[in-house]
């Protein structure tokens, strides 16, 4: 029997820890007053649960004033009672929680809950605005002064509040373009503020992906149009496009220019670039391998004879064909590949006798060269001039193709001039070393290398060798970071062993001198600066002839042999073993990160290059596109007639109509837009309450589902102890 009682009384103190930790007041009231008067369970035990829950501290005198006689553990929970109204007072105390800063729209935002977000913001709630980290105003002066911590913490809870996805969508009309622009401020943040460059990355990646999430939403191709052709009040728009219906993809390179990986390689975004690219060739991507190739090769090989009908027809069904991007690309691909065949051709041109002309005439194969250089430099032109200058130096392919041009431009100038002022024949030993024909014939070799690693941005187009290209650009920068490292300890090691060596000292000969005090050796490698650069360099490669016997001097001078021996072996050490296997260390670190997001790098850079053929800029490749073509003729009529025709009545007339057209066209669209944008946040949110529902987590649903069946527990309960009297029936109603 008293086993009986015993296991009873722990499972009654077990029900009651139970039902404070769930926070349920009724039944804890119940347990509390009806709780077996002797207790194994120590009240010290219960008053602890109880000191976790605020709300729960009224029930503390009933549970000391259940039993008859307090036990021992009672009698030690009264007398560290004080010590816990301490803790508690401490805890409830705001300065021990949290910050007075933090509102509770911030905290609702933290919480990412959209529900306490709706109901806040009904009430015109303000929300914080952050300031610059260099702001000089007065209030962040003072912050600042009075406590620089708290002020940067604050600045990160509002930008935390801020990146949150149910702020933005009840906020912004635009959330996509909401989230591009706080991943970049987060990420300028990430570099400014580098005490807390995790946190504000972890939030530029939150943005990111909110964005990538929203887009994920769409469920046709109408509304991905909507989406991606969108433009923003503050970017430039074009009206003749939007009057003919054009896809620009404004936003998805807005994206690109903001770096949004995610969003560019998401699934239907990647689907959609693929049918704008393909265009009127759809059916290409069904064809088998073998009739893909002979397609490719057919336009490749007529590639003239397509940009003249291009040339002459613009607006034909076989012009649209041709005006289609993956058209573009490959013709533009196959002039590019005539050109490389133009430069191997060059070098069979000059024979003996002309490679001993100082200035050598111009052939007619470099007429043909120089045609391809003008209309390779007026395609870049154009580029720069729509994209301009800032857009245009972030692509390093543009960056590539304006050094290759600027030199052939070098190499051919050199030429003229060199025709101009030398004509007679001379041996190469007896020129000048700066002869313009030599200086330009390296320069031209330059150039010729550039030529052919440019190909390297067509194998982006594929899947296998594109990662690899994008593997190898990431490398190179990373080694652009080693070099700052080597060029430093280069220098250092070059200085002191010039130092060291240039006293003019020439050895004496001696024969039969073999060992390492061979006063044979000689020393000049280090008497010069450039000589000692060349000298380490090579070290690296194991291809300097200078043993370490070198850095002897003389049988007298035994100090200065050392320092040099030293030195040399300190640089070996130093650059051989250690900055060498840093290198090989970064690159491999490099080759991983992109391994790792393979698909993702890769159809980020497919994208950047397929969206240079979307345009109608440069539809003809080099050297058609200097040729003046009908449309560019008639769009230069057109505008020279509007321009004439607007000095007019019936001209004004006609712009105020197409100026209102083009309104009406461009409201119509920005309804269409925000349409699909609610619709967009409405799946989002719909998507959201499923995942939280399956993982568990709280919801208005969950809550209500979980107050029925508290309600349903408190009636068990009751019927369980055989409450049936009138006192608790009045508290406790039956259902």
């Amino acid at each position: 029997m008293r086993s009986f009682s015993c296991w009873r009384a722990t499972r009654s103190a077990d029900a009651l820890l139970v039902a404070i930790d769930s926070e349920v007041v009724g039944a804890v009231d119940i347990l509390l007053n009806h709780r077996p008067k002797r207790s194994s369970r120590p009240t010290i035990v219960i008053l602890q649960s109880l000191c976790k829950h605020d709300f729960l501290q009224r029930s503390v005198p009933t549970s000391l004033s259940c039993g008859e006689r307090p036990t021992g553990a009672e009698k030690k929970a009264k007398n560290t009672a004080p010590v816990q109204r301490k803790l508690m007072e401490r805890i409830q105390n705001p300065e021990y929680s949290t910050t007075m800063d933090v509102a509770p729209v911030i905290l609702a935002a933290h919480r990412n809950n959209y529900e306490i977000l709706t109901m806040l913001l009904k009430q015109d709630v303000s929300l914080p605005k952050p300031h610059a980290v260099g702001c000089e105003c007065t209030l962040c002066s003072a912050k600042n002064k009075k406590d620089s911590l708290r002020h940067s913490r604050f600045r990160l809870d509002i930008y935390r509040c801020l990146a949150s996805p149910a702020l933005i969508m009840l906020t912004e009309e635009d959330p996509i373009l909401r989230a591009f622009e706080l991943s970049a401020d987060l990420k300028e943040l990430s570099l400014v503020e580098v005490e807390f460059r995790n946190d504000y990355e972890e939030l530029a990646r939150q943005c990111k992906m909110f964005a990538k999430d929203l887009l994920a939403q769409a469920r046709n191709s109408r509304e991905l149009e909507v989406i991606l052709n969108h433009t923003s009040s503050d970017e430039p728009l074009d009206k003749r496009g939007l009057l003919e219906e054009r896809m620009n993809l404004s936003r998805l390179k807005l994206a690109i220019k903001y770096n949004q990986k995610e969003f560019v390689s998401q699934s239907n975004c990647q689907q959609f670039l693929n049918t704008v690219w393909f265009g009127q060739m759809s059916g290409y991507r069904r064809k088998p391998t073998c009739k893909k190739i002979m397609t490719v090769l057919t336009v490749g090989i007529f590639w003239p004879v397509l940009s003249l009908c291009y040339l002459i027809a613009p607006k034909s069904q076989f012009g649209k064909i041709i005006h289609t991007p993956f058209m573009k690309f490959i013709i533009h691909g196959a002039s590019y590949f005539t050109f490389l065949l133009l430069l191997n051709l060059y070098s069979l041109v000059y024979n003996e006798d002309k490679k001993n002309t100082m200035g050598p005439a111009l052939e007619r194969i470099d007429y043909l060269l120089i045609l391809w250089i003008i209309g390779m430099i007026w395609s870049d032109i154009k580029r720069l001039w729509y994209e301009g200058l800032e857009d245009f130096l972030e692509e390093s392919r543009n960056q590539l193709s304006f050094v290759m041009n600027s030199l052939y431009l070098a190499t051919f100038a050199l030429k003229v001039v060199a025709h101009n002022k030398f004509h007679d024949f001379a041996d190469r030993k007896d020129w000048d070393a700066f002869h313009p024909t030599l200086v330009a014939e390296g320069l031209f070799a330059f150039a010729n290398v550039l030529s052919y690693l440019r190909l390297f941005f067509m194998y982006t187009t594929s899947s296998i060798l594109g990662p690899l290209q994008i593997s190898m650009g990431q490398m190179l920068q990373d080694f652009g970071k080693f070099l700052g490292m080597f060029l430093l300890v280069l220098f250092s090691f070059t200085i002191g062993l010039t130092q060291l060596y240039d006293k003019g000292y020439t050895p004496k000969e001696q024969k039969d001198c073999v060992g390492i005090f061979c006063e044979q050796q000689s020393n000049d490698t280090f008497h010069s600066f450039i000589g000692t650069c060349f000298a380490l360099f090579w070290y690296i490669f194991s291809l300097a002839h200078v043993a370490i016997f070198v850095t002897r001097f003389s049988y007298g001078e035994e100090l200065q042999s050392f320092v040099g021996a030293v030195i040399v072996g300190t640089y070996n050490v130093v650059v051989v073993i250690v900055l060498t296997k840093l290198l090989v260390a970064m690159l491999h670190k490099s080759f991983q990160l992109i391994a790792n997001h393979e698909d993702k790098e890769w159809k980020f850079a497919r994208a950047k290059l397929w969206l240079s053929y979307f345009d109608d800029k440069c539809t003809l490749p080099p050297p058609f596109n200097i040729i003046p073509s009908p449309k560019t003729i008639c769009y230069m009529i057109s505008s020279l007639s509007k321009w004439i025709c607007s000095h007019t009545s019936k001209g004004k007339v006609k712009r105020q109509n197409s100026l209102k057209e083009w309104r009406n066209l461009k409201q119509k669209r920005d309804e269409n837009y925000q349409k699909v944008m609610c619709c967009l946040v409405h799946r989002y949110l719909t998507s959201m309450r499923q995942k939280m529902q399956s993982t568990d987590q709280a919801t208005v649903e969950n809550l209500n589902e979980l107050r029925q069946d508290l309600s349903k527990f408190r009636n068990e309960i009751r019927d369980l102890l055989g409450f049936r009297t009138s006192k608790y029936a009045m508290f406790y109603p039956r259902n």
